[in-house]
């Protein structure tokens, strides 16, 4: 971390002045995701900074562990990107349910809603606790993805993961609520610069200000002893401090907007993955010829110049076929969304 950095996770913020200046020079060598202005009434309390950096080396199809290209060219961040800025702005996700589950006549799941109760302590002191829904719909899926087949690969992929994208959507949208300054869609040069995130700070010495020097001297006092094992807890934990405060919930029920499939928890990249591992139960015969052909689709060649035949497929292990057929399917999704008219 960088000088200029490091100085920015030093200051701590107590106004709206200091705020507007603080996000201004943080512009120019981070991402901020603070808010344009708030009220500060509890003296004690201050914004402090943290920075979470993101990766820009992308793997051969475009992805890292952090961002993946989304439809339209853009980036967007992982879900476990996304956790981690959460946790540095100190949101606690506290319950996580299937509000509802609908199966078919065989017990295969055709719809989810998931409900996701977040919070996070606010500079005024109170708790802002949101809660959201996430869903799959299997046959939105049918229409949208499978244009009307049933039988699509990722239709069916994402089926077999209709739980965790119904809470991976809601998850999302109770950050998205929470940390209202977070993009959903970045440049791969924007994300070069870090993201700066707030987080509330309460400053004891502000407190210890407003007593008595008398009073004063006997908290330092008892602070002392605390620490040294010798005294009960003078100050309440974070979690005890949140649970004791103001708590303002607010209730998400807007219409859930249809997201593409990457933003609702599956990336391209883990789609294919999904689809070459189905390969695994087929027969040798269905998987060559499904390999043969994508090397004819994406015009795939062996660095070393050797043909890629049905014999030679067919001598590899089961493993290294279905790691091969994942990488010709993720070189197919890159050629696709360079295809794709802007």
């Amino acid at each position: 971390m960088n000088a200029q950095l490091i100085k920015l996770t030093e200051e701590r913020i107590d106004s709206n002045t200091a705020l507007s200046t603080f996000v201004q020079k943080a512009k120019e060598i981070t991402i901020p995701l603070f808010p344009q202005t708030v009220q500060f009434t509890d003296p004690a309390l201050k914004f402090g900074a943290a920075v979470v950096s993101v990766s820009t080396q992308l793997d051969s199809y475009g992805n890292n562990r952090d961002i993946y290209k989304n439809e339209s060219g853009g980036f967007c961040l992982h879900l476990s990107k996304l956790n981690e800025i959460a946790q540095q702005a100190g949101i606690q996700i506290i319950d996580s349910r299937i509000l509802e589950r609908k199966v078919d006549e065989t017990g295969r799941v055709t719809f989810i809603n998931h409900q996701v109760r977040g919070r996070m302590k606010s500079i005024d002191g109170s708790v802002k606790e949101v809660v959201t829904t996430g869903k799959y719909d299997y046959f939105r899926d049918v229409e949208s993805l499978g244009k009307g087949d049933p039988n699509n690969k990722q239709v069916k992929g994402r089926r077999k993961h209709a739980e965790a994208l119904a809470e991976s959507n809601a998850i999302t949208r109770v950050y998205n609520k929470l940390i209202a300054q977070i993009p959903t869609n970045f440049t791969l040069d924007e994300l070069k610069k870090p993201f700066l995130i707030p987080f509330v700070i309460e400053d004891k010495d502000a407190l210890l200000n407003q007593l008595p020097e008398d009073e004063r001297k006997e908290v330092v006092k008892e602070l002392v002893r605390k620490r040294l094992g010798i005294a009960d807890q003078i100050y309440g934990a974070p979690a005890q401090q949140i649970e004791n405060a103001n708590v303002v919930t607010i209730i998400d029920d807007e219409p859930e907007t249809p997201t593409p499939p990457q933003v609702e928890g599956l990336t391209i990249e883990q789609k294919n993955r999904i689809i070459a591992k189905e390969f695994e139960g087929t027969s040798q015969a269905e998987r060559t010829e499904k390999i043969i052909n994508l090397v004819k689709i994406t015009g795939y060649t062996d660095p070393n110049g050797v043909a890629i035949t049905a014999s030679r497929i067919e001598k590899q292990l089961v493993e290294n076929q279905i790691n091969f057929l994942e990488r010709l399917l993720n070189l197919q999704s890159t050629m696709q969304n360079e295809e794709a008219p802007l």
